[in-house]
């Protein structure tokens, strides 16, 4: 602290920084402290909701004022640090031939550095040796000392590194050298000091706001405990501990039973603190208690166990706080990322046909035509085409031309039979035709019309929309998000069919389909998509409500046991219209388009996994007397419950229904079987009954309000399940809205 002395002019104004930037702070009664050999006063005017902050003088207070606007104390210490630095940061220093900032040290030269021993005094050094004298050298910073080790050699060590001389000439010829090595030195030293000056900063600050503003009550109390005071002799004494888990901090405050105005705040602490350091801490901090008492560590070291209970269910908090704001800050980002391109798309002015003429018409099977060959006479002449994707799919394309030899006539040619997968497009295989007026079937490429080129990028990962291309254009295609092939949706329980859901949902389900279209064949397409999905009853779960499989109440404790195994046992359909989690995986090996009714028909197998929530009474059983009468009275003991964790196989037809963009359902029919396959309990021993499959009708119908943005819109779920053993069903009538990625995983964020 040396160094603060040596430049109290500049600092005193800091420290007033320091003291002005703790305004968002709550006293309630003045507090003295001598600051830097000046006494300070801190007072907060309750009436006026004013704080006040004076330096006393010789002759008078110079006191500073200000209005609170935030009562938070902690404020405090969230404002210390950044104001330490911003202290740091402007402090000069005095370093050789003028003052510096800190920051600037580094672009310091050596040759400020003027050594003042003569040639005299180093022909006169003794046996132990002189220090090095520098002109204007730094205050309390390392000496140089330079040794005689024979009658005319000389020796210095700088930073463990050691210099040897042969004469008092040969010091002065490096000189350059060793006043290098001594700015290291000084520099490396200045570093340590501003780390010492920043430390002490904040203790002195600290301790000024643990004896005087911080509130107490807000502290739990933990435990009394007896101590010895520091007292000579040292006397023994009750004190009361409360403790306070606020901002990633631990704040101990210890009061003296019988007076409970002479507490005093300790801390703050980092909750990673070690029990060592804890008790030390206690002791030492405001010299209360006797340092070095084997029944004080003991005491002391009993409330830091007890505190660490504590600490430790913040600190899980605190961690599942910044890992819940990070997935939101990542989904956000992906949400709000950047417009990227997949790709480019160029379209030809002229396209060769190839003609199939008709041989033979008949009424009762197809038409004979001859091999398509290339009609010389005719060409395609393309004006423009409009190009709809959906799901990494030409949906539509329409070509607006004119034949070569009818170019005053426009005509329009729509793909009527199939989509185009993206990557199709460089395959010799994908036609479309029109028919003359001879009925000859003119025929032509999709890949001599529309080039689809590299732009920066080359994938077939295009977002939904419509583009148009004209001859001479270059339309660049829309890169697809990680959030498009996200869908989110919240159902909720419109007819009222659950009264125990208390936050109007009772369903968060998130879908993701991944298009592949591994390989295309017109109409048909071998493994066209990946779809994975999970739902969550957001009403159930482990929460006491209707939507659980109520067991038989037991009487044995010990759920090893052989009758208690008996009682726990459940047909595997409950497990699925009990279920709180369900989820599952499918591919889809084999797609059908049926374009006339703008529907995909897709065949799909995959797994499915359910949780479900199981509960039942603990009894006992009592024999009282009544009236000379033994009667055997039951009691509940306790309410117990687990979770069943089932896995299965299903397979359905899907048919995908897409009128339009942003209208459209889903109609699927399938069968599933599962059972149950383990508990969150590894000593429950749980079966099942009942392993006949599950048939499932489901429709979703929903129509999208901003079809080109997002996934927000409406849906409407109707369906259920059908136990082909039990004849049971499981009806599911429900509406929702979805939404895009950021948003559905920011409403199911729980908040603090």
């Amino acid at each position: 602290m040396l160094l603060i002395n040596q430049n109290q002019s500049i600092m005193k104004p800091l420290v007033i920084i320091f003291l002005m930037c703790s305004l968002s702070l709550y006293s309630q009664k003045p507090e003295t402290k001598t600051i830097l050999d000046n006494e300070y006063s801190v007072n907060y005017k309750k009436e006026n909701n004013e704080f006040e902050i004076c330096k006393k003088t010789d002759n008078f207070l110079e006191c500073y004022k200000y209005i609170i606007e935030n009562k938070d104390e902690f404020s405090f210490m969230q404002a210390l640090d950044s104001v330490t630095k911003l202290a740091i940061h402007t402090f000069k220093y005095k370093f050789f031939d003028k003052e510096y900032k800190l920051e600037e040290l580094s672009s310091i030269d050596y040759s400020k550095i003027t050594i003042s021993n003569t040639e005299e005094e180093f022909n006169n050094l003794k046996d132990n040796g002189m220090e090095l004298k520098l002109e204007d050298a730094p205050v309390s910073l390392p000496t140089f000392k330079i040794t005689k080790t024979d009658s005319t050699s000389y020796e210095m060590t700088i930073n463990e590194k050691s210099i040897k001389f042969t004469s008092v000439k040969d010091i002065a010829s490096k000189t350059d050298e060793f006043k290098a090595d001594i700015l290291k030195a000084l520099k490396d030293s200045i570093d340590k000091t501003t780390t010492t000056i920043e430390t002490s900063f904040k203790d002195l600050l600290g301790d000024l706001y643990n004896t005087s503003i911080a509130k107490t009550e807000d502290y739990v109390y933990l435990a009394t405990e007896t101590l010895s005071d520091s007292s000579n002799p040292p006397v023994k004494g009750n004190y009361n501990f409360y403790y306070l888990l606020k901002d990633k901090n631990i704040h101990v405050k210890v009061c003296k039973v019988e007076d409970k105005e002479s507490c005093k705040v300790y801390g703050p602490y980092e909750l990673s603190i070690s029990e060592n350091e804890f008790v030390n801490s206690i002791t030492n901090q405001h010299k209360v208690f006797q340092d070095g008492n084997k029944d004080n560590q003991t005491a002391i070291g009993k409330v830091y166990y007890m505190i660490v209970a504590k600490k430790e269910t913040k600190k899980i908090d605190i961690v599942k706080k910044e890992i819940n704001d990070s997935i939101s800050n990542i989904f956000e980002k992906i949400e709000n990322a950047k417009n990227t391109f997949s790709g480019q798309f160029v379209i030809n002015k002229k396209v060769p046909l190839y003609k199939n003429k008709l041989l033979k018409k008949r009424w009762y099977w197809l038409d004979k035509y001859s091999k398509p060959k290339i009609h010389d006479d005719i060409e395609l002449i393309v004006d423009s085409v409009n190009i709809r994707f959906f799901n990494n799919r030409a949906d539509n394309i329409t070509i607006v031309g004119r034949l070569s030899n009818d170019k005053d006539n426009t005509r329009v040619f729509t793909n009527r039979n199939y989509s185009l997968p993206l990557r199709e497009f460089t395959h010799r295989v994908q036609t479309n035709s029109l028919v003359d007026k001879n009925n000859d079937t003119l025929t032509y490429y999709y890949d001599d019309i529309l080039d689809y080129l590299p732009y920066k990028k080359y994938n077939y990962a295009v977002k939904n929309g419509e583009i148009k291309v004209r001859v001479g254009d270059s339309i660049k295609a829309v890169e697809r998000k990680i959030g498009d092939y996200f869908t989110g949706i919240f159902f909720s329980d419109f007819l009222g069919l659950n009264s125990n859901n208390s936050n109007s949902l009772i369903v968060a389900e998130g879908r993701i389909r991944i298009p592949w279209h591994l390989r295309n064949y017109r109409k048909a397409t071998l493994f066209d998509n990946i779809t994975a999905y999970a739902s969550v009853n957001l009403f159930s779960g482990f929460e006491n409500s209707s939507r659980k499989i109520e067991l038989d109440d037991t009487f044995d404790a010990d759920e090893t046991s052989e009758a208690n195994a008996q009682n726990f046992t459940t047909d595997n359909f409950n497990l699925l219209s009990n279920n709180n989690i369900d989820a599952g995986v499918l591919v889809t090996p084999y797609t059908f388009e049926w374009k006339g009714a703008s529907t995909f028909i897709h065949l799909r197998y995959g797994l499915r996994f359910i949780r479900t929530g199981v509960e039942y009474n603990l009894k006992e059983q009592n024999t009282i007397v009544v009236d000379s009468v033994p009667t055997i009275q039951e009691t509940i003991v306790e309410r117990k419950g687990f979770q069943v964790f089932s896995i299965g196989q299903e397979a359905e037809l899907n048919f995908e229904i897409r009128p339009q963009s942003s209208v459209g359902a889903d109609v699927t029919v399938g069968l599933n079987w599962f059972r149950a396959t383990g508990t969150n309990k590894n000593d429950v021993d749980f079966s099942t009954t009942n392993n006949s499959p599950n048939l499932k009708v489901m429709t979703n119908i929903y129509a999208l309000t901003n079809s080109e943005d997002s996934n927000s819109g409406v849906y409407f779920r109707l369906g259920g399940h059908y136990n082909l053993g039990t004849y049971k069903v499981f009806p599911q009538i429900m509406v929702g809205y979805a939404t895009n990625l950021s948003s559905f995983v920011n409403k199911l964020k729980k908040e603090d």
